[in-house]
């Protein structure tokens, strides 16, 4: 199993499909008719994606199986949802998931990975310069960056295709605009941090969020995934200088209103952004807020 394998492990926009359709039943909906739903025989010659995917996500706790009826282990909160609501809680519970202790026992499993190359591969991309990587670069870059030939990533091309399939699927990616850029999932995961209207010390935030997201910075994924990078490709950060991916994000939301990031010199300690020429030193603080519905900014 492997989920940058996705040839045979499904496909993010048939897993979007299998659980809308089931959400929206708000029932058990038997596999024959799920899958007849997303893929029918009569129009769609699917060579078995929409049931591989079904099977995996069964094994990763999206759905649960019990004599041939599916069911959402987690159901939508609301009794109504547009497309892009169900959107939004698909792609934030697949990430809850994906980047679960359950789903990650051996991070650098080749064989049974369950969704291991998944999580170090985007831990990888999203330590990587935002401002100028780009998929087609990642096969070159990974050999240099990490020598040793049990902590690989990818492994091969293929690999690399069902990363940018995933990457833009759960929010790490929007390319072709920008190829690293977590906005979307960071905007995702912002409810588990910040309530409406709720403020905290930028440090607590910034710990809050790689418990939520352990692929970004000071995450338990990224930071495994960092100690096998040779630092002479790769330097690590400065304490508190936030890396290009994230700056990028939090920029976008701060842009969009979503997030203030304020500076208040006598509340703890700075965070500083990093731009594409470097740190951006006019770009520090110390406090972040969410601000409640209605409230300007």
């Amino acid at each position: 199993m492997s989920l940058l394998n996705i040839t045979s492990d499904g496909l993010p926009n048939i897993l979007v499909q299998l659980h809308a359709t089931v959400l929206r039943a708000n029932k058990p909906v038997p596999v024959a008719e799920l899958l007849e739903h997303v893929a029918p025989a009569e129009f769609v010659d699917d060579d078995g994606h929409a049931r591989n995917t079904l099977n995996r996500w069964i094994e990763l706790g999206l759905f649960i199986n019990e004599n041939e009826l599916v069911s959402a282990r987690a159901p939508f909160p609301a009794r109504r949802a547009s497309a892009l609501e169900l959107l939004a809680f698909t792609r934030r519970s697949v990430c809850r998931l994906a980047f679960s202790e359950e789903n990650n026992t051996n991070l650098w499993a080749a064989k049974s990975a369950q969704a291991s190359d998944l999580t170090r591969s985007l831990a990888w991309m999203l330590a990587q310069d935002a401002y100028r990587t780009v998929f087609s670069e990642l096969e070159t870059m990974e050999p240099l960056q990490i020598v040793d030939s049990d902590r690989q990533l990818m492994r091969n091309p293929t690999r690399k295709t069902g990363l940018q399939y995933w990457a833009r699927f759960l929010g790490f990616s929007r390319e072709p605009f920008a190829c690293i850029d977590p906005t979307v999932a960071v905007r995702d995961a912002l409810p588990e941090i910040l309530e409406s209207g709720e403020e905290m010390p930028a440090t607590q935030f910034l710990d809050r969020l790689s418990e939520v997201l352990p692929v970004l910075d000071g995450g338990r994924w990224q930071e495994e995934v960092l100690s096998f990078v040779d630092q002479a490709y790769l330097p690590r950060r400065p304490v508190g200088q936030i890396s290009t991916a994230l700056s990028r994000a939090l920029l976008n939301l701060r842009q969009t209103g979503e997030l203030l990031l304020q500076p208040k010199a006598d509340f703890g300690s700075s965070l500083v952004l990093t731009g594409a020429g470097g740190v951006r030193s006019d770009l520090a603080f110390q406090w972040v807020a969410r601000p409640g519905k209605g409230e300007k900014v």
